[in-house]
């Protein structure tokens, strides 16, 4: 007679639920790691854009404060800078803004040309607006400069762009 073979211990039961378990933990944490490197890439780009937003602001004040200043202009070529460190009131404790105008000959008869430039990290590049104006003579050592209408510029005009890039 055949004698029934013992049954299996039910030890083994159990193993494909667990590992069907861990298999859907470790698709949960890749995908959880691919949300986290995209929202790194978005904040990263916003911080970009939010840096480029600062400093083109910061140059719309310089050329306009460049505007409104009365510049001694001495006679030679290049750029003859000023700037002013201002405070910032809406944020305390947030580092102060430097306003950089800067004016030169705009290789035009009576024409300058007035450079407003934003930069606020150290190690970022500036953003540069330009403004075409003329100047109007205050007493002898002083002028003034007046706005050309449609003369706001964002590039670079002077044939020579190098000369754009003097200090």
């Amino acid at each position: 007679m055949n004698k029934p073979e013992p049954e299996a211990p039910h030890s083994q039961q159990g193993s494909a639920l667990i590992l069907a378990i861990m298999m859907m933990m470790a698709f949960g944490l890749m995908g959880l790691n691919m949300v986290n490197q995209h929202l790194n890439a978005a904040l990263a780009l916003t911080r970009s854009e939010k840096s480029f937003l600062q400093s083109w602001e910061l140059a719309v004040s310089s050329l306009n404060w460049g505007l409104n200043r009365r510049w001694v202009l001495q006679p030679v070529e290049g750029w003859q800078c000023a700037q002013s460190v201002t405070e910032n009131v809406s944020l305390p404790g947030e580092i102060s803004a430097t306003l950089r105008s800067c004016i030169r000959n705009a290789e035009r008869d009576e024409l300058y040309l007035l450079r407003g430039e934003g930069k606020i990290q150290p190690d970022s590049v500036p953003v540069l607006l330009y403004q075409l104006v003329s100047l109007k003579t205050v007493d002898a050592t002083e002028s003034r400069v007046i706005p050309i209408q449609n003369g706001w510029l964002d590039f670079c005009p002077l044939k020579d762009e190098k000369k754009c890039d003097d200090p």
